[in-house]
């Protein structure tokens, strides 16, 4: 089989398409991408996020909760993203835990990882289609489920011990 010139440049462009695809997501740009998701999805809003200087290059999720936080969406987006955001918290708290030189700390981190387990199989109870209304919200849920689920199979396997 011979590759012509034709098909290795249509395969750079869409090497290239979904390069700047990924760029436009990662980083800080996620934020803003988020906003503008949320803002389609909600109808034309006048309320964004402010910037918070610094913030952005430490934890790109802090500038997605003070959007989500900070917006006025629908009473049912605004109850799942503070679902979301509580997930979130609950995953600092567990990472903190784990770091903790109390004995007991480890008994509250697991019960703490079972509460994020919890709270994304309630997310996915309460709200099935939000991965086909967008799909953006519903591969954050689906990392957040991954993320609980990879913890608690490395708590189990003694990893943290």
């Amino acid at each position: 089989m011979k590759i012509s010139p034709e098909q290795i440049e249509a395969l750079q462009q869409q090497q290239q398409q979904q390069a700047n695809k990924t760029k436009k997501v990662n980083g800080a740009a996620f934020g803003e991408f988020l906003n503008s998701e949320v803002q389609q999805s909600a109808g034309p809003q006048t309320s964004s996020a402010p910037p918070v200087p610094g913030l952005q290059t430490i934890n790109p999720l802090i500038q997605m909760q003070q959007a989500a936080s900070v917006q006025a969406v629908a009473p049912n987006e605004g109850e799942f993203v503070g679902k979301v955001e509580n997930l979130f918290g609950q995953l600092e708290n567990y990472a903190q835990q784990l770091g903790s030189p109390d004995a007991g700390a480890l008994k509250n981190a697991y019960k703490t990882l079972e509460g994020v387990q919890g709270g994304v199989d309630s997310l996915k109870k309460d709200w099935p289609g939000v991965a086909s209304e967008n799909p953006e919200l519903g591969s954050v849920v689906n990392e957040l489920e991954v993320m609980a689920r990879t913890e608690q199979i490395k708590f189990n396997r003694g990893d943290y011990v």
